[in-house]
């Protein structure tokens, strides 16, 4: 088995931003309870260890959440999986016609690739944001809501808005080259 670790440090990422961004924020929430519990820097080690490794399944999940929400089952609600991947053949086609398009074949690659990696993350920033919400409006209606809970959860909403306009711009851009290869293609093949 050949296994490249970029796709070891890509699924895992969203995983691990998780864990960057509700780390802290549960740490500080139980505090008492964590430092009655984890005293060694044994513990410490172990639980790092841990999280680091449970970050990559996480991350893929993530990704593999993204992919399903925001590519495949908006073309299966249209009914245009058979469509796109008809023309996906084409533009690999077009791609394989000559040496000289190996560059535009690569610059399709990175595109496509950086829509899904921003995806894995904005799925991931999405969901830390959700369940610091839901704590919020928990804290809000049951307890005591405090400030810096509240300016956490503007961090991770401002992050998010942030990866998710970057996400959309990747998106309309490999769009935008699809099309573009797609009409070059069939301009090419009718020649």
């Amino acid at each position: 088995m050949n296994f490249d670790t970029k796709y070891l440090i890509r699924w895992g990422i969203p995983g691990w931003i998780m864990v960057m961004v509700l780390l802290p924020y549960f740490i500080v929430i139980y505090f008492d309870f964590l430092s009655h519990h984890v005293s060694t820097a044994s513990d410490l080690l172990a639980i790092g260890a841990v999280l680091t490794v449970l970050g990559v399944p996480l991350g893929y999940l993530l990704n593999q959440i993204h992919h399903s929400l925001f590519w495949v089952l908006p073309k299966c609600w249209k009914g245009t999986w058979s469509t796109y991947f008809d023309e996906e053949i084409k533009v690999d086609e077009y791609f394989d016609k000559e040496e000289s398009y190996k560059d535009k074949r690569e610059r399709y690659r990175y595109l496509l690739s950086r829509k899904h990696e921003l995806g894995g993350v904005v799925v991931s920033l999405g969901i830390s944001g959700f369940v610091i919400l839901l704590r919020c409006i928990y804290l809000l209606i049951f307890k005591n809501l405090h400030l810096w809970e509240i300016f956490y959860f503007v961090i991770v909403l401002t992050l998010f808005l942030i990866l998710w306009l970057s996400r959309n711009y990747s998106s309309e851009n490999i769009e935008k080259y699809h099309d573009y290869y797609l009409n070059q293609s069939q301009s090419s093949g009718s020649s």
